[in-house]
């Protein structure tokens, strides 16, 4: 089995971090009760088996799957290099200084992506709210998620299951993943390089900070149209901080 780390540091708040709930009315929106935005794609570990950028493997992952989807004669790839370029510029990492590798906080990654990447803004998602999870992988193609892990997952195979096998529930660390899709009893991730599900409870026991980017690439792209998303009020409120 191949080595894998961690790397989110623990969860950061912000008051100028804008929750979704101000622009999504679930009685207002519709979206299916299974979702899959996965593609065949070589994901690759981008640095994750020696270092803790996982918070950066995330992002660049999130990169590399809306492009599948909504660009799919143009996909994006990216390497380990590109993964520990940004782990210097959002963790501190020093590659000569093996003590720097500290991990880092997914709202500085999410700032970061905010300035940098092809994306307008990201909002804060109720990691306890299943169906606003829902709505916002399906909406937005895909979701940041970053939980405590229990040491059980560590021994899974890649393609296999997190749910709870009774095994060891201690907390290893905290982790950064991509939500890729999600069914009636649970979810699909990418991490490590490889697809992983797990169910629900999985999900309401160790969930506890996700977000969602807002692009109007992707939507425009993918033919969404999400009905019940104040698109143009969100952008604006993005905008202004």
């Amino acid at each position: 089995m191949a080595s894998m780390k961690l790397g989110r540091r623990p969860a950061k708040r912000s008051l100028k971090s804008l929750p979704l709930s101000n622009y999504l009315h679930m009685g207002a929106v519709a979206y299916p009760p299974v979702c899959a935005w996965e593609r065949e794609i070589e994901w690759n570990m981008l640095g994750n088996d020696v270092l803790g950028d996982c918070t950066c493997a995330d992002v660049l992952h999130h990169r590399m799957l809306q492009a599948s989807v909504a660009h799919a004669g143009s996909p994006l790839t990216f390497s380990d290099a590109d993964a520990i370029a940004l782990y210097e510029k959002v963790g501190g990492y020093n590659p000569g200084d093996p003590s720097s590798d500290q991990g880092a906080v997914m709202l500085d990654v999410q700032n970061y992506c905010k300035a940098n990447f092809p994306v307008q803004g990201f909002v804060t998602l109720d990691a306890g709210n299943l169906s606003q999870i829902q709505a916002a992988l399906y909406l937005f193609g895909g979701v940041d998620l970053g939980f405590n892990v229990p040491a059980y997952i560590m021994d899974v195979p890649a393609g296999g299951s997190w749910s709870d096998n009774g095994g060891d529930k201690s907390i290893e660390g905290g982790h950064a993943v991509l939500a890729c899709g999600y069914g009636r009893t649970g979810f699909r991730v990418v991490s490590w390089g490889q697809t992983y599900t797990a169910n629900w409870e999985f999900w309401s026991q160790y969930v506890d900070e996700a977000y969602a980017w807002v692009s109007t690439e992707w939507i425009k792209a993918s033919g969404v149209s999400p009905s019940g998303l104040d698109l143009a009020g969100l952008l604006q409120d993005l905008n202004a901080v």
